[in-house]
């Protein structure tokens, strides 16, 4: 039996199913020629140095027209494996592209942050602000063809810049994904002793305190745990797992899209 067999087995038989997005699944922006607007807004910013805060809310706006890409193809081939069982996301990825392919929104927690809210640069407060009306600001302008007049959004208290609430803001606030988080390691109570199979897919060693290493801590203690790790270039398994852990040598994203 091949190894990708054994997987969708396991996972039929999980009484639950823990998944680890890591950096494979990153968005690298490569279909942005596919909306003219966007790249001539992007240099209408090169030639304009003041304006240069604006390419994160580019990425955003791009980020929201993506209907149909190779990684979100990948993401709806993992949520037809394994929407009927009771499974739990973990992703460093910030472009909310999982949440696009019909996920439980309740059971993805992003300790990277994502696109979504927006923070004081300077971390003089806490507050989080949905950065959905500042996006509809900025794509009437690119539409208007008034992008330099744009305001850049400012933090109400003490006036600096706003950021995205993400791991690229130089005071990343982490109250917002930490509700989630909680949600999460309540869930994993749970799966103590329980048949648990854990997706550990396209992740490296850029942050692996948030994933890796906790996933494999997971995979150790408990017993009934089957553990498959699918990564180009690191998917060795630890010996600790035993024949508990699979190694899939190959690009998750790829993995998924066969």
């Amino acid at each position: 039996m091949d190894k990708t067999q054994i997987l969708k087995d396991k996972i039929q038989d999980a009484d639950y199913v823990l998944i680890g997005i890591g950096e494979e699944f990153n968005e690298k922006f490569t279909d942005i020629e596919k909306y003219p607007e966007l790249v001539k807004a992007l240099d209408v910013i090169d030639e304009n140095g003041r304006i240069d805060w604006l390419v994160p809310f580019i990425e955003k706006i791009y980020l929201d027209k993506q209907s149909d890409s190779k990684l979100l193809q990948a993401y709806r081939n993992l949520y037809e494996l394994v929407k009927d069982k009771n499974y739990f996301i973990v992703t460093t990825c910030i472009d909310g592209n999982i949440e696009k392919a019909g996920f439980d929104k309740e059971k993805i927690v992003e300790p990277c942050g994502n696109y979504n809210f927006l923070q004081c640069s300077s971390g003089c407060n806490k507050e989080l602000y949905e950065s959905s009306s500042y996006i509809q600001n900025i794509s009437k302008a690119i539409e208007q063809g008034e992008l330099q007049s744009v305001e850049q959004p400012l933090c109400p208290v003490c006036g600096k810049a706003l950021t995205f609430n993400n791991i690229v803001s130089e005071n990343y606030l982490e109250e917002g994904y930490l509700p989630k988080w909680e949600k999460y390691t309540k869930w994993l109570q749970f799966t103590l002793n329980r048949k648990l199979c854990i997706l550990e897919l396209g992740v490296g060693m850029n942050l692996p305190n948030v994933i890796r290493w906790p996933f494999e801590k997971v995979g150790f203690y408990n017993q009934k745990a089957s553990f498959f790790r699918i990564n180009e270039t690191l998917y060795q398994m630890t010996e600790d797992l035993g024949d508990k852990g699979i190694s899939i040598e190959g690009n998750a994203v790829e993995y998924l899209l066969k």
